[in-house]
């Protein structure tokens, strides 16, 4: 079947200013790009845009595929903000949330809690097993830190992973939390009915219509169990989803990531997990040059450099896309220099890019040599938009001058530096405008894009980062027919626009995305669907 969208600004990225009235999609495919229809719209089914804006399907370059189903399913962000502050902002306030949970979950046999701000509450710290015990009446029960890379066990929970509790006060962070995130996700996941599955992913890919998200990179897997049954259950879901999934396996082991290979177009491997080179600020795990605001500890790199080359020539020799988790700028430091020797100097046009995630903290050196190679950087400016308003870690926890180093944005982008947004869900919210805001109205303001690098940064960038620009990122006729349409034109909004920004529909290789109920049947149908590569 022709489709003919007409009466509405397709912008097709290649610049902030070329948009075209008309757009002809065929068998997935853009095959009519022009201000005027075709002279022959016989056969054609017209879809009147009604004055919307259209833009290619936005890519979220970083999440855990995995948790945000899960988790969407079974559990509850424990702070948020409300009327301009964050609550709840004391211990009390915790426990008075956590104990309306569990009276509202009477069957729930684990309790799991998101978004929780240390460093917004005042005594600045997570509960201890023995306060969760008392809240939960004892269940099993986890609470995340808001950066993921700290978290608070009760008692029941820690005997069911074989963690001895004498002298534990049920806090984890650094290796000690990375480490066993397996296993913890082994068990919430056993926690999961067909149900909640089916929910989750309906939650899941119904948001990512919302905001017009056609493709997602899933940075999943976990090195500290023996089979991750788990992964390969979610490369089998992802494989037949309606959006696209981009599989990183996580894992330090190329044995382990090969399994994967014959599933992905091209084969990756790296990301979070087993690839975390430091932790975050929230946690006090991002490895820096300087101490700590707050304490006399610089965090540290959790791999040795021996490590990392080892394995990081060994993917790079074997053609695979490589992505790990970099923070402070002792993090940065280490993988950009074994970038910086590893990588070759010719490298093949429109090939995948191999990349570094988060980045938020490099020093001079290292923002002068990101210029030099070829590689991406994912972002996630809304978490420092949301921290510099809401949650203030970095000023509670970190000296003005390495606030001052974050991640020269503009200055990058200038130089031709290949930034990805994302959204790191489920640490935040799969919203990509949120991140835009962070972008546009940044932490460092000389820095801040422009809503069109912003744009960018989650449509085209992506597509190079991939190596798929030659088929995705930008609407040009022979490419996928992967867009989206909404009231704005998002080239020219002001912050406050650009937030609120929702999708009218999302179109994924020429077909609508519809709402989801979430029912079993729904999954069934699902798990028949014809596979395609992740």
């Amino acid at each position: 079947m022709k489709t003919l969208y007409t009466n509405g600004s397709i912008h097709t990225l290649r610049s902030p200013e070329e948009t075209f009235r008309c757009l002809g999609v065929e068998d997935g495919r853009i095959t009519w790009l022009a201000d005027a229809e075709p002279a022959d719209t016989a056969g054609w089914e017209r879809v009147d845009l009604e004055q919307g804006h259209v833009f290619p399907a936005l890519t979220d370059s970083h999440l855990h595929l995995l948790y945000s189903i899960v988790l969407a399913a079974s559990s509850f962000p424990i702070c948020q903000v409300r009327e301009g502050r964050l609550w709840p902002d004391t211990l009390a306030g915790v426990e008075q949330s956590i104990r309306a949970w569990c009276r509202e979950n009477p069957r729930q046999k684990l309790m799991v809690a998101n978004g929780y701000v240390t460093s917004a509450v005042a005594q600045k710290r997570l509960p201890t097993r023995q306060e969760l015990d008392d809240w939960t009446g004892g269940r099993k029960a986890v609470v995340y830190n808001i950066d993921g890379h700290s978290s608070a066990m009760s008692t029941a929970l820690m005997r069911a992973l074989k963690i001895p509790e004498e002298g534990h006060d049920g806090i984890f962070s650094g290796e000690a939390h990375e480490f066993i995130q397996g296993r913890v996700t082994g068990l919430i996941a056993a926690s999961v009915s067909p149900r909640l599955l089916a929910q989750g992913i309906a939650r899941f890919t119904d948001e990512c219509a919302r905001y017009g998200i056609g493709r997602v990179c899933a940075l999943d897997g976990n090195e500290d169990v023996d089979s991750d049954w788990l992964t390969a259950a979610l490369a089998f879901i992802a494989r037949r989803m309606e959006i696209d999934v981009r599989l990183f396996p996580q894992y330090t082991s190329p044995e382990k990531a090969e399994r994967f290979f014959r599933l992905q177009a091209v084969p990756r491997m790296g990301g979070c997990g087993a690839w975390e080179l430091d932790g975050s600020v929230g946690s006090h795990s991002a490895a820096f040059d300087i101490p700590y605001k707050d304490r006399d500890d610089t965090g540290h790199c959790y791999r040795s450099r021996e490590f990392i080359h080892t394995r990081l020539a060994r993917a790079i020799a074997n053609g695979v896309q490589f992505s790990c988790h970099a923070i402070g700028s002792a993090a940065i430091r280490q993988i950009l220099g074994l970038y910086k020797e590893l990588l070759p100097r010719d490298t093949v046009d429109g090939a995948p890019l191999h990349r570094i995630d988060h980045c938020e903290f490099p020093c001079r050196e290292e923002v002068e040599t990101l210029k030099t190679l070829p590689l991406a950087v994912t972002v996630q400016p809304g978490f420092s938009w949301l921290d510099k308003r809401y949650l203030k870690s970095y000023e509670h926890f970190l000296t003005p001058e390495v606030i001052g180093r974050q991640i020269p944005l503009r200055e990058l982008a200038e130089a031709g530096v290949c930034l990805c947004g994302s959204s790191d869900s489920p640490v935040q919210s799969i919203d990509p405008y949120a991140q835009m805001l962070g972008m546009v109205d940044y932490y460092l303001p000389d820095q801040s894009l422009t809503p069109w690098q912003a744009l960018c940064s989650y449509t085209v960038n992506p597509a190079r980062m991939l190596g798929e620009l030659a088929d995705t990122g930008t609407l040009e006729p022979g490419k996928e027919a992967s867009f989206f349409v909404t009231d704005r034109d998002l080239t020219a909004a002001a912050p406050g626009e650009l937030a609120d920004t929702r999708a009218r529909y999302t179109v994924v290789r020429g077909r609508r995305l519809q709402p989801h109920a979430g029912t079993v049947s729904e999954l069934l149908r699902l798990l028949l669907r014809r596979p395609k590569k992740i």
